[in-house]
């Protein structure tokens, strides 16, 4: 009898919160939210799954969508790479598995953007197969369980922890096994553990040895840099004026308003030339709008948004839209926080 493995899911019965993702086997629902919870919280990633499944309430019907539909959906999260990766991912299982995911491990990681935890997510949830699914929350649990103190990066830390997952997921039901190791990490067992509350505590080597609060060890955090963000806002009647930019080292398909991306805080001199030289925009009495300040993993952005009283064009390749055909470009949040500062748009979006 696996007693860690039961307590753990008659706890995770009694505790734990209800997502529309959980209530289903449904691969194609499942996948989804898995994706949309790579790098988005919660509450964000459930408007989005209720969007997205509306839209494309079916695998093939995804399969079949356009790009730029697909994406100006996405709009907002970001990571547009996942979107892409969902699109080639779909058209693949129509075209080669019958608009099936297939059930063994290694036919899923030859899928476009499943890797090892969404692999073994799909099979747990849905197929029953015990496969470990090891994101960040089940390797504090489990590092914690077994006193793992080897670096969290490191083969050995890996090795262990998928390891451990087999050995305590051994004859108890995969799915739940697998949603009570996150919830637990979630909840209970988070990076300052409220150890008195934990079913399994009886089972922790790590609050045997009073190491809790040091296991698992931390990578380096890589230190936050900050940039600001210098955006034109051009209007033309109810249209503004949107570009594409590819050099830019994030958010590259994305459309946004023309933009100049520093380390360092420009002056007036400055911007107007930058936008001249990588926008051919010649822009005129430039004066600051508003500032929005804004995060993309561990850039810190203070965005500037500018106005011209006159701009002239040598070259630009962009595109005027009113705030409805805007809906249908992809775009990032921070256009959409700019957006909602305008009084004269806000209600739009």
């Amino acid at each position: 009898m696996n007693s860690f493995g039961h307590r753990l899911i008659n706890w995770y019965r009694k505790n734990s919160k209800r997502y529309p993702w959980r209530e289903t086997k449904d691969p194609y629902s499942v996948w989804l939210s898995e994706i949309l919870l790579q790098q988005t919280r919660i509450p964000v990633a459930l408007k989005f799954y209720a969007a997205i499944l509306k839209q494309y309430p079916t695998l093939t019907e995804l399969a079949s969508a356009q790009e730029q539909e697909f994406l100006a959906l996405w709009s907002g999260i970001g990571y547009y790479s996942r979107a892409r990766n969902m699109l080639r991912c779909a058209q693949e299982l129509v075209a080669r598995h019958n608009g099936q995911f297939p059930r063994d491990h290694a036919k899923l990681l030859e899928l476009p953007g499943i890797g090892p935890y969404t692999a073994g997510a799909l099979r747990n949830f849905c197929f029953g197969e015990l496969t470990p699914a090891i994101d960040g929350n089940v390797n504090r649990v489990l590092a914690r369980i077994t006193n793992n103190d080897f670096p969290v990066h490191s083969k050995k830390f890996r090795s262990a922890i998928q390891t451990t997952y087999l050995k305590l997921g051994k004859r108890v039901n995969a799915g739940e096994y697998a949603q009570a190791l996150m919830e637990l990490g979630e909840q209970i067992c988070t990076p300052v553990a409220q150890c008195a509350e934990c079913p399994v505590m009886r089972d922790c080597e790590s609050y045997r040895r009073k190491t809790v609060s040091s296991i698992p060890k931390r990578a380096v955090k890589k230190a936050p840099v900050t940039y600001f963000w210098y955006f034109l806002f051009l209007q033309k009647a109810s249209n503004h004026y949107y570009v594409q930019n590819n050099a830019r080292e994030f958010l590259k398909h994305a459309w946004l308003f023309p933009d100049v991306l520093s380390r360092h805080e420009l002056s007036v001199g400055e911007v107007r030339k930058l936008f001249r030289r990588q926008w051919g925009i010649d822009a005129k009495k430039i004066s600051v709008i508003t500032a929005v300040n804004h995060t993309v993993t561990y850039r810190k952005i203070r965005a500037i948004v500018l106005q011209s009283s006159h701009c002239s064009f040598a070259r630009s390749k962009g595109v005027w839209l009113n705030p409805l055909e805007m809906k249908s470009y992809p775009t990032s949040s921070v256009v959409l926080k700019i957006l909602k500062k305008m009084p004269l748009i806000a209600g739009a979006f």
